[in-house]
């Protein structure tokens, strides 16, 4: 499993291209976890990266990597709560896959999300979302399992439509293959059932377990069918640009 969301070897190494950075760009993402996915665009396009998540252990992991890659200089992690951030209008591309809960909860945070990073931007800077959609409308009994749908609310258009309303171009969209939300879903179940064997004393872990086995269950019964998950690729709009 790559990144936390489905997101396969070929994507990333397509979205770090479609991104057409130099070494001279500057980005920021938000809710970077380990920081896999600026450590690889920063070592293929040499841009200065700053990646940002709540979570303390995901950052010394990042930080970890990044100085084992030899790419310290070029990447720099801090522990950051993505609704209290403050940053200036000096990046050129500014990244959020699967984590705009970092910025509102429930509905309002994608939409929260688009607003608070446009203002990061650069003069046609560029905004990369990965958000999760319905494919259709889902079972009660999926809604009724989930709780809180956190961060899908919309259709593949909906999302679309929701950017655009808020003045953004949405230049690039495209969604994941069912390989690799099953591989992103598999992986879970599978490091899981292996923490559990290897640990078969650890409560934790065997709870653990158990949980994500009845999630699994209802990915394949439900979720495979009505759950999906885009990325956007949006500029920012200056004067004169529409």
């Amino acid at each position: 499993m790559l990144l936390n969301c489905p997101l396969g070897e070929e994507r990333v190494e397509r979205l770090i291209s479609i991104l057409a950075l130099t070494p001279d760009s500057k980005v920021v993402d938000i809710g970077c976890g380990e920081g896999e996915l600026l450590l690889r665009l920063a070592k293929a396009t040499g841009a200065k990266c700053l990646g940002l998540d709540i979570s303390e252990a995901c950052i010394s992991t990042a930080m970890l990597k990044a100085e084992q890659q030899g790419l310290s200089d070029l990447v720099r992690f801090e522990v950051a709560d993505g609704s209290k951030l403050q940053l200036t209008a000096e990046y050129d591309v500014a990244i959020c896959m699967g984590s705009v809960h970092a910025f509102a909860t429930g509905e309002a945070a994608y939409p929260a999300a688009l607003s608070t990073m446009q203002q990061w931007l650069t003069p046609r800077g560029q905004l990369l979302i990965g958000e999760a959609y319905w494919k259709q409308s889902p079972d009660q009994a999926y809604l009724d399992f989930m709780g809180e749908p956190v961060g899908i609310y919309q259709s593949h258009q909906g999302n679309i439509e929701v950017a655009e309303s808020h003045g953004l171009i949405v230049a690039y969209a495209a969604t994941s293959h069912q390989d690799e939300w099953d591989h992103f879903e598999g992986s879970f179940r599978l490091n899981a059932e292996r923490a559990a064997q290897a640990n078969p004393e650890d409560e934790a872990a065997l709870q653990k377990r158990d949980a994500v086995r009845e999630w699994n269950t209802y990915y394949h019964r439900y979720g495979r069918d009505t759950m999906g998950f885009g990325f956007y690729l949006m500029l920012k709009v200056e004067n004169g640009d529409r």
